[in-house]
């Protein structure tokens, strides 16, 4: 494979990965480890190889843009996982803050653990 292909297949599975990260579809990233896997394996041996020692100013561009690209799709998927921490703690907080029961003559809250009495069932 050479250099140029090794470029081009890294950055359109980068370029899909964001496109999938951007548009909701997070999900949808995992089918995408494989190649992405196997193509960044075939950058870093190209790194190794020494190939890139006295490449051209194009070729240096285009590993400036994978490692662009790689660093923003991070930043997505971090943004994501917070996001989803954030939903995860929000939902626990409801229960916890939810008031379930009635209220007393002066308008104080009556949970229906402490509640001792009868209550009507309509107001």
């Amino acid at each position: 494979m050479t250099d140029q292909q090794v470029f081009s297949t890294l950055t359109d599975i980068l370029e899909l990965e964001q496109e999938l990260l951007t548009s909701g579809r997070a999900a949808e990233v995992a089918g995408l480890i494989e190649d992405k896997m196997k193509a960044l394996q075939d950058f870093e041996a190209l790194l190794r190889s020494g190939g890139l020692a006295g490449a051209s100013l194009d070729t240096r561009r285009a590993v400036e843009r994978i490692i662009q690209m790689a660093e923003e799709n991070a930043s997505h998927m971090e943004a994501i996982r917070n996001g989803i921490r954030r939903a995860i703690a929000r939902l626990e907080s409801l229960s916890s803050d939810t008031q379930v029961g009635s209220y007393g003559r002066g308008g104080a809250q009556l949970s229906f653990t402490n509640a001792t009495g009868t209550f009507n069932r309509t107001a």
